[in-house]
């Protein structure tokens, strides 16, 4: 089916093409018909800046682990957090329109996981 898609918008890419450069004194519909073609829906938007956030949150931890400055150390953390927020809100955005969709954890796992975290917050 993807291939159908594709091969759909390759020939109307053509066609348009083929037609914007016979056409002289007449407007051309290219731009118009580019932007149909490109044009981004509320999903890409989102699944953009989610994706985004993720990736800044990562080299913001990864900026973390290499400045010795505390000042800087300070300033770098509060943007990690910053844009951790961020992402929650895109991931809420998401998850509330549907495009996200989670399942909850199971009861057991959860209490799997406050003890194994637990155990280890209480032995620093």
């Amino acid at each position: 089916m993807a291939n159908s898609k594709k091969t759909t918008k390759q020939s109307e890419k053509s066609t348009a093409k083929k037609n914007c450069s016979t056409t002289k004194n007449k407007s051309c519909h290219c731009t118009e018909y580019a932007q149909e073609c490109c044009a981004l829906t509320d999903f890409d938007i989102a699944s953009d800046v989610l994706s985004t956030q993720k990736g800044l949150i990562k080299l913001y931890g990864t900026a973390l682990c290499e400045v010795a400055s505390e000042d800087l150390r300070t300033i770098v953390s509060q943007k990690m957090t910053e844009c951790a927020d961020d992402q929650f809100d895109a991931f809420l955005y998401m998850n509330e329109r549907g495009m996200y969709k989670t399942e909850p954890a199971p009861v057991s796992k959860i209490k799997q996981a406050c003890d194994k975290f637990g155990k280890s917050m209480k032995n620093k």
